[in-house]
């Protein structure tokens, strides 16, 4: 039987200090089976977390155009594995590194993530419950399925990592006696980077990361790899 198709709503919620994935199928290589809980608005209610690790989601920057240029990714660190939950979520660590702009200034989006330099990265569509990602097609983006979130749907959508819990998470990393290293690309991967980017350099800086600095180009790995993965999906 073929694995089902992962969940295709994304949604910023602003009442969660965490983020969350339904499918496994989102996580990078570096996913990491782990126990443990997330609380909720209601009190006393509590819903199992199975594993954690980076997810990285491709994305358009404004509607409408396919343009190469008009996609990116965004990389979302440690994610909440918790196949019980309605949909995925992103939560309030985004803001570290991306702002929101929801004055639906954009046609066809209802609002928009923007970079440090005030550049749009991702949009929320229009006319959805809650604002919720839209993730890129494919072939660059993975085939979904159908969204679990109603027109005309009243959703509750928060989670909340009780410190405790985080500080187990953190104190196994601590304990790693190595840092996570990403592998140099293979020669496929090079000659799958040079078919479609020509240099390292564009891609990495398509991405908004520079190939003058090694934990950049070991991100960039990452994302090239997520890349191949879901274009041989096809």
């Amino acid at each position: 039987m073929s694995e089902a198709l992962p969940c295709p709503s994304w949604v910023w919620s602003t009442g969660s200090n965490a983020h969350a994935a339904k499918d496994r199928s989102w996580f990078c290589d570096d996913y990491t089976p782990f126990n443990s809980v997330v609380g909720h608005s209601i009190q006393n209610v509590y819903t199992p977390v199975v594993g954690i690790g980076s997810v990285i989601l491709p994305v358009q920057r404004t509607p409408g155009s396919q343009d190469p240029a008009n996609h990116t990714t965004i990389r979302l660190r440690n994610v909440l594995h918790i196949p019980s939950g309605l949909c995925n979520i992103i939560g309030c660590p985004i803001i570290n590194d991306f702002g929101f702009m929801t004055d639906g200034s954009i046609p066809g989006a209802s609002g928009t993530l923007i970079d440090k330099q005030d550049r749009p990265v991702a949009y929320f569509k229009a006319n959805e419950p809650l604002f919720q990602i839209k993730v890129a097609d494919p072939p660059i983006g993975p085939k979904v399925g159908p969204s679990p979130l109603k027109p005309g749907g009243l959703y509750l959508i928060n989670i909340r990592w009780p410190d405790e819990e985080r500080k187990k998470w953190e104190r196994l990393c601590a304990s790693r006696a190595q840092k996570y290293s990403v592998p140099p690309l293979t020669t496929e991967e090079k000659q799958w980077l040079k078919k479609y980017w020509k240099k390292e350099y564009y891609f990495l800086r398509a991405h908004g990361l520079s190939i003058y600095k090694d934990e950049d180009r070991e991100e960039g790995r990452v994302i090239l790899r997520a890349l191949m993965a879901d274009s041989e999906d096809e």
